[in-house]
């Protein structure tokens, strides 16, 4: 069973979320946004700033509780973005919006860091001959999320995205994960997933009928939860991938 595609969830795994400043984040932006609404002629105030950064929060929690979101609906940010600026009398389709909206979505995004063996190590696998892909839980929309990887080094190794943001469905939705595996392009226990989550990545890719493999984190899930999700691999840092992919690629004899 020869690992052919190697995916990757992003936050946590290839760079640092968890406890990242994103409230403060938003707020900023938020205000820089609006300045820059106002001197196009819209209505836009540091109260419009803090309205939007109130409901973009409501509506990022809400999505992200499995008890109330059962359904694993993933928000619509751009859909909330043009209605921030149609309520300052603007139109989110007027050309000279672009340059202030492209800058606010890459300040945000750019609230998670990539960590620096991120780009070494996707490039090696890349070398190997794997193909690779992001499979994210991300509410950022996706042109978004692209840009990052493109500022940051690690699009040119990146063969696919399959992001919450573009399905409508967060992992382990199944739409999400049969989306991944269709982008892929090779069956199911042919692909690795590398991930920090013990029940979206670690039991979800599984269910799903793909290799798993814990980045293992401390302080965001408890040791209970991740002793518990068994997967297939585990790793402390991303150049251990390559040993873990060669190795359940091996006959189940062999692998020791």
């Amino acid at each position: 069973m020869t690992i052919r595609c190697i995916t990757f969830d992003w936050g946590d795994t290839l760079a640092v979320n968890w406890g990242m400043p994103y409230i403060a984040t938003e707020r900023v932006l938020m205000r820089r946004l609006a300045t820059d609404l106002r001197a196009l002629g819209g209505s836009a105030d540091d109260g419009w700033a803090e309205a939007c950064v109130r409901e973009l929060q409501a509506e990022w929690n809400l999505t992200a509780d499995s008890t109330r979101n059962p359904e694993q609906r993933e928000m619509d940010f751009p859909a909330l973005m043009r209605g921030w600026v149609a309520s300052t009398g603007l139109d989110a389709a007027d050309p000279r919006l672009e340059p202030a909206l492209t800058r606010a979505w890459d300040r945000m995004t750019d609230t998670v860091i990539p960590y620096a063996e991120m780009v070494p190590a996707l490039a090696r696998l890349h070398g190997l001959g794997y193909r690779l892909g992001i499979l994210s839980h991300v509410p950022w929309p996706g042109f978004a999320c692209r840009r990052w990887h493109e500022r940051h080094g690690s699009a040119p190794y990146l063969h696919f995205y399959s992001l919450s943001c573009e399905i409508g469905r967060i992992k382990p939705h199944p739409d999400h994960y049969h989306d991944a595996i269709r982008q892929a392009g090779c069956a199911p226990h042919e692909i690795l997933h590398v991930g920090d989550h013990p029940y979206r990545d670690v039991e979800g890719g599984r269910r799903f009928g793909l290799r798993t493999c814990l980045r293992r984190t401390e302080r965001i899930y408890s040791e209970e939860m991740l002793d518990a999700c068994a997967p297939d691999a585990e790793i402390l840092h991303l150049h251990e991938i390559e040993a873990v992919a060669e190795r359940l690629s091996l006959p189940l004899g062999v692998r020791g």
